[in-house]
């Protein structure tokens, strides 16, 4: 909410000084010269050339994270194939070293109740 606040009060003061200033306005670029009329043209062009270049910018570090990330997935599929692999692997291990003869039953151990105080 904050920022919006914030972009509202930056606009609002750009149209202000646009609209105050109406005269023709040299631009200099090394050899090159523009000649702008009016002024809120190039009032507005300005931060709009900032926010289009600020947004290719982020979109190039978005670009790197995602890449990273698609990485980072690819890497844990294989991790996890590898893992099932290895489950695989045990279990028909265990199978083949399992005695010939049944397991004795395991001993359960009784529980007595609490007796009430």
């Amino acid at each position: 909410m904050l920022r919006l606040l914030i972009i509202v009060l930056v606009v609002l003061f750009l149209a202000t000084v646009a609209l105050s200033n109406t005269d023709p306005m040299t631009i200099w670029l090394g050899p090159w010269q523009w000649e702008i009329k009016p002024d809120g043209i190039f009032i507005f062009a300005v931060p709009l050339a900032g926010l289009v270049i600020g947004f290719l910018l982020g979109w190039m570090g978005e670009l790197r994270q995602r890449r990273r990330a698609r990485r980072a997935e690819n890497q844990v599929r294989s991790l996890e194939k590898q893992i099932v692999e290895l489950h695989q692997r045990l279990d028909q291990a265990q199978a083949s070293a399992a005695p010939s003869k049944p397991a004795a039953p395991a001993q359960t151990e009784t529980v007595q109740p609490m007796a009430e105080k």
